[in-house]
């Protein structure tokens, strides 16, 4: 998977927004992934998860939101 893959995860309590991006991981690797999400602590959650994943990750707020965008390296 290329590109940019996007995730809408709005209105879910952890673990939620992390298992949706682990689902959707499982279909391959894209360069980008933003995810957003509801709170802090989802943010969080997923930022983790992506860290651990080899991703570069920056967590923006946008109003009431959580923009996680995680940047994978290839090489």
């Amino acid at each position: 998977m290329e590109g940019e893959l996007r995730i809408n995860a709005r209105g879910l309590s952890v673990p939620g927004p992390r298992l949706m991006v682990e689902s959707a991981l499982e279909r391959g690797l894209p360069l980008v992934v933003r995810v957003v999400v509801s709170t802090d602590e989802g943010a969080r959650d997923v930022s983790g998860y992506l860290t651990g994943r080899g991703a570069s990750v920056e967590i923006d707020q946008v109003g009431a939101e959580f923009h996680v965008i995680a940047q994978f390296a290839r090489g």
